[in-house]
């Protein structure tokens, strides 16, 4: 029989490898050997192992040697080279997909053919597709009436679970191979194309059916009857896995289902791939590293009754301790190698195991229902998580992730499944994934973390979020395709546009490199001056503050730059808890960061939440379109016993400092009217009370409404300041949903439609002598930031990281220039005209 090697450069990928190939020939005796990786358990190809693989399979049959790349093909050569001429000629070395070519090799040795065959066999496998599809890539498989001898045929049920595929399908072929008939299969359910019975590739990519499913084989030829009977009898036997099936659930317990799997790994051919992608750039900066595909375990949840509620009560709450416990130890582990608030994320995590209400509903389902464990966390959790399905703010969609996640490690706990895949990261890598939690991201060893890649998500993901804290590059809604890349695939990835490149060019590598050399020496040069003010080439100053979610980021803002916080995110104080924090915890928190900053300019925001965006101990109710319904300001409002503590709040937190207040959300001038009526009923209730509090302080709103924009004149001598939201004023203004892969191409806050009303707010709050800021994303965006400047914008808010390269680039540029380029990016077509005229022009201040 013809021996099989396998050399990769990972020995549990070689490992791997041999195995599926083995179950597939169903054959014991499958000489095969796996030689993969070096001697110490690192990655690399060695010539030992190769030449004591090649000398455990050896026999005059030959050998066929299947390889993955690179190193592994220069040093199998070199072990050819070595073996004597007369064992050196029985010896191939193949360019087979190394999956596909194993298994296909595996299937035709175990069938006695020869070296030249088993060689075909692994190098032809690829010819099929792997994945279905409505209309065949290849020509169909011979038809039997091309034969001779009489036609049989017959139509079958697959009864087994499995289904025809994967050890199935290999009986399926080899028994097929026994008779000299041609004969066919066909998925007559799914309405595809009659293949080849005996070729293992074509039955595996085209002849696959489910349980359930009907299927027709035809034979002809002269022992057309026996295969027909013997293919029969094989498929309604199951092929074999009908009693294992029945001594498997024989031998589980009721009350606990079958622990999830991993889902496997899709395998694509590489020649499918596409070799560059894009996505939404989420973090500026370039990588190029091998990628790591991270796919979730399989946490399907399989309903069953148990006869002992009590004792099924009993496991969950186990599962509860053990879950709390974890979660104490990613949370020191996190605030000892990151900092206290990546830490905190898991405060709410731990909150929701120790909630009264989420245990009781579970504990009473259990008893009720009878169900296991399981079955009641997935609906308790999944009612939770439907309150956030469809959010898409950085905040309430960070809090339906959690929500998940925390069901996720519940489940996992009682399923016993394994969730520390990404905290054993082998090598310098990209992260490749669906989409990441942060649970998942936590115990990550950000010195192997070259970049992140995931195919779902938007710029307000917490994976973009997180990359952006870390100083990581990282591009997301790339899409499904990007899982298939195999880990391993070498990536480069640029975090400012967006693109990947899949098997980059040597060329391309070197200009990556070339291109983060850069950037590391620009961010080290901007630090070094990030405390000096933003002053252009022609003398023009501007205000370069900071957006900040609580005491600790206060403080990495002064240490970036900051000349202020021209964005306080209040809604830290009502997140990860079952109750409104009152006034004194409010005072507390504000005059905690007032402290930090001292008397540069600190801009609150009043709370931005309602609507799509509920906490779970506030009531608002439904509504058909919850975006556009009762939210920030609006649910204010409505609700003096929410904003009154907190503009009292405000008001204290004030005094000695430079505080400012600002209203999000605002759409008329109403709103504003109400707004400041309800802050001068909190200052008249201070006084009263005989409370400490400022008398006047500036107040602003948030533009991020087409309306406010339009509107810009009416709404200024009602403000002393504007702040524009780019993020909401680009997806109203758009009509796209910023967190929606399917329609991200369209949000860009460099259309001109945007750029058009930006101009407007600016105009209209100078004409009535009032400042403009921007503190969305925008503001700290490398592109956006010349066009702001000519635009006239008084203040870029941003996150603290981003603030000392944007110092840098302001001094570089002329504000008349910079004016110039405005007017005519504003008359260009759309966002990528734009994008592409500001290159240039930013190309040109390099040069």
């Amino acid at each position: 029989m013809v021996g099989i090697v396998i050399v990769a450069h990972s020995q549990e990928l070689a490992q791997g490898v041999c195995a599926v190939a083995s179950q597939m020939s169903a054959r014991s005796d499958l000489p095969i050997v796996a030689a993969g990786g070096l001697e110490d358990g690192g990655l690399g190809t060695s010539f030992e192992r190769i030449q004591q693989a090649v000398d455990a399979v050896y026999s005059e049959d030959g050998v066929l040697i299947l390889m993955d790349l690179g190193s592994a093909v220069m040093t199998t050569q070199m072990v050819l080279e070595m073996l004597p001429p007369e064992q050196r000629a029985h010896v191939r070395l193949s360019n087979a997909p190394l999956v596909e070519g194993a298994i296909a090799a595996a299937v035709a040795a175990s069938l006695g053919d020869d070296l030249d065959q088993v060689q075909r066999a692994a190098e032809t496998a690829m010819e099929l597709p792997k994945i279905p599809q409505a209309e065949p890539l290849a020509p169909p498989a011979e038809s039997p009436s091309a034969a001779t001898g009489p036609i049989r045929s017959v139509e079958l049920v697959v009864p087994n679970p499995v289904g025809l595929h994967a050890r199935p399908a290999a009986l399926f072929v080899q028994t097929a191979s026994r008779f000299a008939s041609k004969i066919t299969v066909q998925n007559v359910t799914q309405g595809r194309q009659p293949v080849d019975a005996k070729s293992m590739m074509q039955v595996a990519s085209q002849g696959t059916a489910r349980q359930g499913e009907r299927i027709r084989i035809v034979a002809q030829g002269e022992d057309a009857d026996e295969a027909i009977a013997a293919l029969s009898a094989l498929v309604e036997a199951g092929f074999g896995e009908m009693e294992e099936e029945k001594e498997e659930a024989a031998t589980t317990p009721p009350s606990r289902p079958p622990v999830s799997q991993p889902a496997p790994s899709p395998v694509v051919p590489q020649g499918s791939l596409p070799s560059r992608l894009q996505g939404i750039g989420a973090s500026e900066g370039y990588a190029v590293a091998p990628a790591f595909v991270y796919r979730r375990p399989d946490l399907r949840v399989e309903r069953c009754t148990v006869d002992d509620p009590q004792a099924e009560i009993d496991r969950f709450r186990r599962a509860l301790d053990t879950a709390r416990h974890q979660l104490d130890e990613v949370q020191q582990h996190v605030s000892a190698t990151a900092d206290e608030q990546t830490g905190r994320i898991f405060e709410f995590h731990r909150m929701m195991l120790e909630d009264d209400e989420l245990v009781s509903t579970v504990e009473e389902k259990i008893a009720t229902e009878h169900c296991n464990a399981e079955a009641a966390v997935s609906d308790v959790i999944g009612q939770w998580v439907s309150h956030f399905e469809s959010l898409d703010d950085e905040l309430m969609s960070a809090r339906a992730a959690d929500v998940r996640d925390v069901g996720n490690r519940l489940l996992a706990v009682l399923m016993g499944v394994d969730l520390s895949q990404l905290s054993q990261l082998p090598e310098p890598v990209i992260v490749v994934a669906e989409d990441l939690v942060p649970s998942e991201t936590a115990l990550m060893d950000r010195t192997r973390v070259r970049g992140l890649c995931t195919a779902l998500g938007g710029s307000t993901s917490h994976t973009a979020i997180l990359a952006r804290m870390w100083g990581i590059p990282a591009v997301v809604g790339v899409g499904e395709e990007i899982l298939a890349v195999p880990s391993g695939t070498i990536l480069a990835l640029d975090g400012e546009s967006g693109v990947v490149e899949v098997n980059p060019s040597p060329e391309t590598v070197r200009a990556y490199r070339a291109r983060q050399e850069r950037l590391t020496a620009v961010q080290a040069k901007a630090l070094e001056r990030a405390t000096e003010p933003a002053l252009t080439r022609d003398g023009h100053r501007v205000e370069v503050v900071a957006n900040i979610g609580d005491v600790d980021s206060a403080h990495e803002a002064i240490s970036y730059g900051a000349e202020g916080v021209g964005l306080l995110r209040t809604e830290f104080l009502y997140l990860g808890r079952t109750t409104l924090p009152d006034e004194e915890e409010q005072f507390a928190a504000y005059r905690a960061i007032a402290e930090v900053m001292g008397q540069r300019p600190l801009i609150v925001r009043t709370l931005d939440v309602g609507g799509d965006k509920q906490l779970p101990y506030l009531d608002i109710g439904t509504e058909l379109n919850p975006f556009l319904g009762v939210r920030a300001i609006r649910l204010c409002l409505e609700r003096p016993d929410i904003f009154q503590p907190q503009l009292r709040a405000i008001l204290r937190a004030g005094v000695g400092h430079n505080v400012k207040v600002m209203f999000p959300m605002v759409a008329t001038r109403g709103e504003v009217l109400q707004a400041r009526a309800a802050l001068d009923q909190a200052r008249r209730d201070l006084a009263a009370d005989g409370i400490p509090h400022v008398d006047q302080l500036e107040v602003g709103i948030m533009v991020e409404t087409p309306a406010a924009a339009i509107a810009a004149d009416v709404l200024a001598p009602e403000v002393d300041f504007f702040s524009i939201g780019s993020n909401d004023l680009t997806q109203y203004t758009l009509a796209c949903d910023r967190g929606n892969e399917r329609v991200s191409y369209l949000y860009h806050p460099l259309d001109p439609a945007v750029l058009r009303l930006i101009r407007n707010v600016i105009e209209a709050g100078h004409a009535a002598g009032k400042w403009v800021g921007v503190c969305g994303e925008m503001a700290g965006q490398r592109l956006a930031i010349p066009i702001l400047l000519g635009l006239g914008l008084d203040e870029f808010s941003m996150t603290p990281r981003a603030i000392p390269v944007a110092k840098q680039l302001i001094r570089q540029l002329d504000r008349g220039q910079a004016q110039a380029l405005a007017q005519e990016v504003l008359a260009l077509g759309d966002a990528a005209e734009v994008e592409a005229r500001v290159t240039d022009f930013l190309g040109g201040l390099e040069t």
